[in-house]
């Protein structure tokens, strides 16, 4: 007898993966059980990235609102502004180059999320970005006032939250260890990349039973 995947308790449509691993890439064990689609959009999200440049600059970080932050919308609408911010910057940047160098190197914006309720009630978002190393290759310097990766994302966020580059201080949060490179060609750094990504795909991120979504990837 085949033994059917269980279901998560609060959204029948939401599958849980027990195992380990996920198509052979390390998981982190102590958070298991997974959410199997979400592992498996996180995978192909990764693998679309990879098919439009041979080399992957990835990136984790965590989205943060300020203390007695009051949203007048829905935070799908936030981190929908934040997300669209964001791919703006790039673009713009990478334009900007072309026309002062007379090339550069172009590259696509890919993303997954989830959004958690940690301690105390409090809302973040986790994060990974995805873009062509040959463009980016480091967040770069923890300044507002520097032209790097970092300060892009700060102002994007300070965008969606509408609120000043001063206030969004503090409210972009960047872990230890939260750059990849990946290639196909490095299956040791892609393992790395997958089990620290995994935490996204969790199942014992609160809201599944709310209508606001709770995990998102690029699509094409």
């Amino acid at each position: 007898m085949i033994k059917q995947p269980r279901r998560h308790p609060s959204n029948s449509y939401l599958h849980l993966h027990d195992e380990d691993t996920f198509r052979g890439l390390p998981l982190i064990t102590s958070c298991a059980p997974f959410i199997t689609e979400y592992l498996e959009r996180l995978y192909e999200t990764t693998q679309l990235a990879l098919s439009d440049h041979p080399w992957v600059f990835a990136l984790r970080f965590d989205l943060r609102f300020p203390d007695g932050c009051l949203l007048r919308e829905s935070t799908s609408a936030v981190i929908s502004r934040f997300v669209d911010a964001m791919t703006v910057r790039v673009r713009l940047i990478r334009a900007r180059s072309r026309r002062v160098n007379g090339t550069a190197h172009q590259t696509s914006v890919r993303w997954c999320w989830i959004k958690e309720i940690g301690e105390e009630g409090r809302l973040h978002y986790h994060f990974v970005l995805l873009l062509n190393r040959d463009a980016y290759h480091t967040v770069g310097r923890f300044d507002l006032g520097r032209e790097s990766l970092y300060s892009r994302i700060q102002s994007a966020w300070a965008n969606a939250l509408a609120i000043s580059a001063e206030d969004v201080v503090g409210l972009v949060h960047i872990p230890p260890n939260a750059e990849y490179h990946l290639s196909e060609d490095d299956p040791a750094e892609m393992d790395e990349y997958f089990h620290r990504v995994s935490y996204l795909c969790n199942s014992a991120i609160e809201g599944y039973g709310s209508r606001c979504r709770t995990f998102s990837c690029s699509r094409d």
